[in-house]
């Protein structure tokens, strides 16, 4: 994964999937919720994100890859046709307890 930037989201959505806070996958580990796996992931950051952690005085995030298992409208975690992230109600209250709030959220099927 390759970061251009990043400003202390919780959850991190770069090609080719997603990834989140060491904090929130902790959270997740125990959490009970399906449809996910933590993986180890190795992280490149850009010219452009090394400018932007060194202005902003922000460290190297401890990324972990949330690798999607699960199917849509089945599991609290999957991967849709389009390549977006669906969640449950239950996942997305755990969510909330992190910062997430530059996440797009929306009805799934809306």
């Amino acid at each position: 994964m390759v970061l251009d930037a990043w400003l202390g989201d919780d959850l991190v959505t770069r090609t080719p999937g997603f990834a989140v806070s060491r904090n929130l996958a902790n959270r997740l580990a125990g959490s009970g919720l399906s449809g996910f796996e933590l993986r180890d992931m190795y992280v490149s950051i850009s010219v452009e994100g090394t400018e932007s952690l060194r202005r902003n005085n922000t460290p190297i995030p401890d990324l972990v890859w949330l690798y999607l298992t699960g199917e849509p409208g089945v599991s609290d975690f999957a991967e849709d046709r389009d390549l977006l992230l669906v969640i449950s109600e239950a996942a997305l209250t755990v969510l909330h307890e992190f910062d997430i709030k530059r996440a797009a959220i929306e009805q799934y099927g809306a």
